[in-house]
């Protein structure tokens, strides 16, 4: 069961970037947003609610509040800075919350792009079309079509990269509803 979620985590994710390692364990989490409620946008139009709560260390919980199907499933986030790149991207770094915590979890990367006080964007790698990103830090996809990376320096040597190769941010997100 367990890796029939991880599986369909990433599906969603599309060819996502992960690691097990945890680069950023013991690094507390910025925290650029209230909490409160977000509205995201993804790449088709298509609104979901969700509700932005803060935990320990600078981390948030981020919790679908949509009634249907994924009522209450989210992630638990953490915002850290990028070195090499403007201070209004980040690397956020997601775990999905339907793990039990002792869990060896995979942790989902990408970029966060601070627009206003109340807005931001995400650039969501993918490990297909952004193998070339990925590459710069020696990390190829896996059978799993995901790229997982091993140590925080990969991660965000390619994380870099990507911002450096101009790829649009696909999802935006409005804080305070």
């Amino acid at each position: 069961m367990r890796k029939l979620v991880i599986l369909l985590t990433c599906v969603l994710l599309a060819g996502c970037w992960q690691s097990r390692s945890r680069p950023y364990l013991t690094v507390q989490s910025l925290a650029p947003f209230p909490a409160g409620a977000v509205t995201e946008t993804d790449p088709d139009g298509r609104v979901t609610h969700y509700t932005l709560r803060k935990v320990a260390r600078g981390r948030y919980r981020m919790t679908q509040t949509d009634r249907g199907q994924d009522f209450g499933e989210g992630f638990e986030l953490g915002f850290f800075p990028l070195p090499g790149a403007p201070s209004h991207v980040l690397v956020y770094g997601a775990a999905a919350l339907d793990h039990p915590r002792g869990d060896e979890l995979l942790r989902y990367y990408g970029l966060m792009v601070i627009t206003g006080p109340k807005s931001a964007e995400e650039i969501r790698p993918d490990c297909d079309k952004d193998a070339r990103a990925a590459r710069a830090a020696g990390v190829r996809a896996g059978k799993d079509g995901a790229c997982t990376f091993g140590t925080r320096a990969q991660l965000e040597k390619a994380l870099l990269a990507l911002w450096k190769s101009g790829k649009k941010p696909q999802y935006r997100y409005r804080l305070g509803g």
